[in-house]
């Protein structure tokens, strides 16, 4: 049985005084949740606890009642001025290694006593390790379900400080908001690295997007704050003309933050240097910079984000008619069948997208109201490679240059594909199915000068790219990152499995063993990824002290009150502008991990939450405020009753990815011609409302 407490807590209230007791059906369902495998087993629970109930109300005695069914109201939080102070700033990266030494403080160094070094070091060797004692050795025993909250011992000189907080955070956990759910929670203090407070901290749980910490953690590890996604456009060398004498190849390592824009300056290079031709076509490779291995279905390494296929759809001249339809970008590879008609009413217009073979056709039915305005329906492509290189043609034509072929993807039919394979090395190229972004393996051949680089562009640097990830709690972002570490590290295309063998290998040569967490993806999404509380706040510490990734992780973490996913859960609380942490969202399941403080005081805590229906997400959310409000009266050493409670404003918002922000539809205003030019290819997209717009 799962949750002994709970059954008897919900029994003692089910029951009836009769020798019948009845229990309504919702009860009888969530008893049954909590473990029970039949209703026999039921009945059983139910007349037990009514017989004791029975006997000890004969002997003239009350009732004990269960530890689960005396549930308090959850600590209240203060809503007071935040004021100047903020959150401590990280130690300057020093060196490129981690620290041996004492460890400093945020922005000071500690008064550490001879002895404290010793057991710094003693604590990050062990993960979770608290202070040695009877009662955090009795705790260690009690099973991942049970209170693991090591008692200060009375020469403390925190003892007080302590046990306010381990009250408050008590209080928190069972209440009657968090009370019937499955909690874990670990809470460090990040200089001594003592457990101040433990509940199924040794519990695997899910964290959902808590483990884009992971992903970002071991990205910055393994490819370091400088690294930067790369993307090239290569082919023949352009002649004294300004011709280049055959394709394009448009080829990239997995930018997530690749844009359309990205696209347009690489276009513009070339015509500043001189090229007003092409003869061939525009290829998008499907295969990584840096690799001949066939991709990853559905990832692409060049995707051009926040881009979709636009259908711009306007009324005929009388009902009947065909309705006019066009596509952007305008581009031999895409194919428009128009089916749609002139009605009346409102519009109703359907728009399919599919992959036919080199083409993307785009399917277009329905009806649209005479004398309505024009309507812009915007589509996901079926194939990123094949619509980044129609976008990167696009970019050619706006820039000036002629191109006469048209835009495909590269499967090395009698051309010569650009390896990184020694110049020695002759390679060629089987022939492949027009039919899939894969192509066929390498071959050897006959010599043939390869392709220049003719137009680059990189991302920003690595620690910007992970704010997006941490801050907003990007998955599409977090799973190139986290695949981009993979394969950098093992070579060959991006997987899933590299990017969790680089996961694996990051932490343990970290510190982390390995039996705290179960890494399924980088994203979090999925209920497959396993964290124990007492892992992640370990890590966190870990981190912090590691001058290779501490500032810049730290930095790309929500400010709460501030940015990211949670700048409407702390607003106004106590803790707003000092709490600097990730969320995680899944159905059932609400996560919140990081660091709180004030000055020097500084803990790292992680807080999972599963079981509660969605309707109870703010509540959970309301009462994760409650225990970090705690952790920061803690830091500042303040003791005494905690303040009133008031509700959390707003809500927080984790955007999944881009796909199903690109998909929509908008009004064509009076005017507007059907088809722009002369824009770039985002303003086009972010011309027509906020579809194409990027948060």
């Amino acid at each position: 049985m799962r949750h002994p407490d709970r059954i008897l807590a919900f029994t003692a209230r089910c029951g009836s005084p009769g020798n019948r007791p009845v229990i309504p059906g919702r009860r009888r369902a969530e008893l049954l949740r909590c473990g029970l495998a039949s209703v026999g087993m039921l009945g059983l629970y139910i007349c037990s606890t009514t017989a004791l109930a029975r006997s000890a109300s004969q002997a003239g005695a009350k009732p004990k009642s269960t530890p689960t069914a005396k549930l308090g109201r959850p600590t209240p939080i203060v809503i007071v001025n935040s004021g100047a102070t903020r959150f401590a700033p990280m130690p300057p990266r020093s060196a490129n290694k981690p620290m041996t030494g004492p460890v400093p403080a945020l922005g000071k160094p500690l008064a550490l006593s001879a002895s404290k070094p010793a057991a710094l070091r003693s604590s990050l060797g062990n993960p979770g390790a608290v202070p040695t004692n009877k009662a955090s050795a009795a705790s260690a025993g009690a099973g991942p379900t049970a209170n693991e909250t090591p008692v200060p011992t009375g020469d403390d000189p925190n003892r007080e400080r302590i046990l306010a907080l381990q009250e408050a955070l008590t209080r928190v956990v069972q209440g009657t908001v968090l009370g019937r759910l499955r909690v874990g929670m670990h809470v460090l203090d990040l200089a001594t690295g003592h457990v101040l407070f433990s509940r199924r901290g040794s519990a695997l749980m899910d964290p959902a997007s808590n483990q884009k910490v992971l992903a970002t953690a071991t990205a910055l590890l393994r490819l370091g704050s400088t690294w930067r996604f790369r993307t090239e456009l290569s082919g023949p060398p352009p002649d004294r003309d300004g011709t280049i004498g055959g394709d394009l190849i448009l080829r990239g390592n997995g930018d997530p933050s690749l844009r359309g824009t990205h696209l347009e300056a690489m276009a513009e290079n070339l015509a500043r240097q001189g090229v007003n031709r092409v003869e061939g076509r525009v290829l998008g490779d499907p295969r990584r910079i840096g690799s001949d291995e066939a991709t990853v279905a559905d990832r692409s390494p060049v995707r051009v984000g926040w881009s979709a296929i636009e259908v711009h759809v306007r009324p005929g001249e009388k009902v009947g008619a065909s309705a006019l339809a066009s596509l952007w970008p305008a581009s031999d590879a895409l194919r428009l069948v128009n089916q749609a008609v002139t009605g009346k009413g409102r519009n109703r217009i359907g728009v399919s997208v599919s992959r036919l073979g080199e083409h993307i056709q785009v399917l277009v039915t329905g009806k649209i109201g005479l004398g309505r305005h024009g309507t812009v329906i915007r589509r996901t492509p079926p194939s990123d490679t094949l619509y980044a290189a129609v976008l990167m043609r696009a970019a050619l034509v706006q820039a000036g240059i002629e191109v006469r072929g048209m835009a495909g993807v590269y499967t090395g039919e009698g051309r010569n594909h650009l390896v990184t394979a020694p110049a020695d090395i002759n390679l060629r190229l089987a022939s492949a199915t027009h039919l899939a972004d894969t192509p066929m393996a390498l071959t050897r051949g006959s010599a043939a000068p390869g392709p220049a680089i003719l137009a680059v562009h990189e991302s920003v640097p690595l620690p910007l790219l992970i704010r997006r990830v941490n801050k907003n709690s990007d998955n599409e972002w977090a799973e190139r990152v986290f695949e981009a570490a993979g394969a950098e590290t093992y070579g060959g295309s991006a997987s899933t499995a590299k990017g969790v063998r680089a996961v694996r290998e990051a932490l343990t040569d970290l510190g982390v063993p390995p039996s705290g967490y179960l890494p399924a993806n980088g994203s979090g999404l999925g209920h497959q990824n396993r964290v124990a509380p007492a892992t992640m706040a370990d890590l966190l510490r870990r981190l912090y002290f590691d001058p290779r990734v501490g500032p810049d992780l730290l930095q790309s973490l929500s400010v709460g009150g501030v940015d990211g996913t949670t700048r409407n859960r702390f607003l106004g609380s106590s803790a707003a502008e000092r709490v600097r942490a990730k969320t995680g969202t899944l159905s059932g399941v609400s996560c919140l991990s990081g660091y709180v403080g004030d000055k020097s005081d500084v803990v790292a805590f992680s807080i999972m939450v599963e079981g509660h229906r969605h309707r109870a997400v703010t509540s959970v959310r309301s009462a994760q405020v409650s225990a970090v409000n705690a952790m920061l009266r803690y830091a500042r050493g303040t003791l005494g009753p905690a303040p009133a409670e008031s509700p959390m404003p707003g809500q927080d918002l984790e955007t999944g990815g881009e796909a199903a922000e690109l998909e929509g539809e908008s009004e064509l205003p009076e005017g507007v011609p059907a088809q722009k030019s002369g824009q770039s290819i985002d303003q086009m997209l972010k011309g027509f409302g906020a579809p194409g717009n990027e948060p």
